[in-house]
This record gives structure tokens, sequence and C-alpha cells, in this order.
């Protein structure tokens, strides 16, 4: 852990403005490649390479750094605990969020089954299942319900400051597990990564993304959430970048009528949008939560066996 001399007096209004920065100079460019570069066969490769191909990968590690980065070094990071009392802003990214995974569990349900009806009798349809990433896609089916019904709890307590999402421990970790299968299925494409911006992007986001669900499972939980705060803000930040690239650049090109050149198996998915909504909303909700980090020292560490003491019995008291 960081000394706290070592930290700077970063704002994260600054940090925002970085992030808006790079929203604005990687959606175009990304939206400009997705009607222009991409080969016609809908295959996710580029059609022919051009500048804007190095521009835009250069720009989105120079940004996730820079994010990483300011969060690190900013004295403003609070403490590892949950915001208490009602949230207008938490119970509109939660409710959001919730819908999302209500979106992809939809799609993920409806594109199982018609793998499975759609497979001809008579031959190995495990194997078919397995081979085919049939199996990471029903579970992520299965945990993005379980994550879904976590967040509509979440949003819940967020409208009234009542009750306690703090004790549905197993519900906290399902975004996470929701992530993981979701980068399984992904990483069953069968296509080349070598220039393939799309795969490569939602890989970086999903990367990001299970970062922040673990942070963010072990706050909300109170379970060795010690200094995890500022892990959760880094990694939230830049996942939230990557998903909103990908979720605005795909709904501009479905809205304008061209969603024939996006990749096939890669449509717009309204859980981009959501997440990238959620977790920029849940860091800025816990940035102004005034409780400072200092508080972190009196929790248990993470090796230690958790109390009763350990636990912030106060969060239902505000």
């Amino acid at each position: 852990m960081s000394s706290k001399s070592s930290k700077k007096n970063i704002s994260f209004k600054a940090i925002y403005a970085v992030l808006g920065v790079a929203l604005a100079c990687l959606t175009p460019i990304r939206i400009y490649q997705l009607i222009c570069l991409n080969e016609r066969d809908s295959s996710g490769f580029f059609a022919r390479i051009n500048p804007s191909v190095y521009i835009f990968y250069a720009l989105a590690i120079i940004f996730a750094v820079a994010l990483f980065v300011l969060v690190t070094l900013s004295n403003k990071v609070t403490a590892s605990k949950s915001v208490r009392g009602k949230s207008k802003s938490l119970l509109i990214g939660s409710a959001l969020f919730a819908l999302g995974l209500a979106y992809d569990t939809g799609i993920c349900v409806g594109s199982f089954i018609k793998a499975v009806t759609s497979y001809g009798a008579g031959s190995n349809v495990m194997a078919y299942l397995f081979s085919n990433g049939m199996f990471a896609l029903f579970f992520e089916a299965v945990f993005g319900l379980c994550a879904c019904i976590y967040f509509i709890l979440f949003a819940l307590y967020y409208n009234d400051g009542k009750g306690n999402f703090s004790d549905y421990k197993f519900l906290a970790l399902t975004p996470l597990f929701w992530a993981m299968f979701k980068t399984v299925y992904r990483f069953m494409t069968k296509i080349s990564f070598t220039v393939l911006a799309d795969l490569m992007l939602e890989l970086g986001m999903l990367i990001f993304m299970m970062l922040f669900f673990m942070s963010f499972a072990r706050i909300s939980s109170q379970v060795c959430q010690k200094y995890e705060m500022r892990k959760a803000m880094r990694y939230g930040l830049i996942g939230a970048m990557f998903a909103l690239v990908i979720g605005i650049s795909r709904l501009a090109v479905t809205v304008c009528g061209l969603s024939s050149t996006l990749p096939t198996g890669f449509p717009f998915s309204l859980t981009d949008l959501t997440f990238g909504i959620f977790a920029i909303i849940y860091v800025a909700a816990c940035s102004k939560s005034g409780r400072s980090a200092s508080e972190d020292d009196l929790l248990a560490d993470n090796d230690e066996k958790p109390s009763k003491d350990t636990v912030d019995e106060d969060f239902l008291n505000n």
C-alpha cells in the first residue's frame, strides 16, 4: 500500500475529464473503422490497415494507463465501504445495469435454445455444446440472471435506504462469474486475434470488468474489503471507457442502418452501455461519500478471519 504522503491532490473532476476526452477521441475513430475498414463478410477483420488503426490502439493504451495512474495517485479515493442511505444516482445506475443484464440473459437463453434445437439428431450433442462454447453461454445466462436479481436488490436499497444488500454474499459474486463466463465464451470465438478490433476491445473490457466486480463484491459484501476501493475505481473507469466506446460505436452504426458492417456475433448490446454508465455512477457516488480512506486502516487485514467487529454495523442506520 502506498504511503499517504505519496498521494497527490488529483480531483475526480480531472479524472472524469480524462475519461471524457478518451471517449471523445476513441468513439468517432471506432465508428469510422466499423463503417469504412471492416471486411464486408462481417468476419471482424480489417479489410485494410490505415493510420487510424495504430492511432486507435495507441490512444486506448495511453488513456487506460492515464486513468490507472491518476486514480492510483489521487488522495481523493474514499474508504472501502459502500455508500449508505438513499442515492438517486446509484438507484438509476444499478437499475439500468439490471436491465442490461436482463437483456444479456435473454440473448444468451435465446442463442442456447436455438443452438440446441437446430442441432441434428443422432450426433454427439454434448461434444457440440462444449466445442462451440454453449456451456459457457449457458452459465453466462445463469449468472447473468442472478446478477440481475442482485442489482435489483442493490437498486431497492438505494431507493429507500432500507435493507442490507451486504447479506447477499453469494449474489455479490455473481456479476464476477457472469463476466468470467462471458470472457470464456469470447475466447472460444473461432477467429484470429491478430487484427480483430472488436474481439480485442471486448476482451479488454471484460478483463477490467472482472477486476472491477472482484473489488465491488468485496466492498458490497464487507468481506476482505480493505484497500479495495482504489482498485474498484481505477478498474471500473477503465472498463467503462472500453464498454462505452464499444456500446456507443455499435449503437451509432446500428441506428444509421449500417448494422451489416458489424462483425458476425458482435452486435450492439445494451449491457455494454449500462455497465459503463453504472461503473461511472458507482465511482462518482463513492468518491463523494465523504468517508476518509484512513478508515481502511481500521478494517481487518485480508488474511484475518472476519469478525462481527469488522462489519460496518452502522450501514443501515443512515
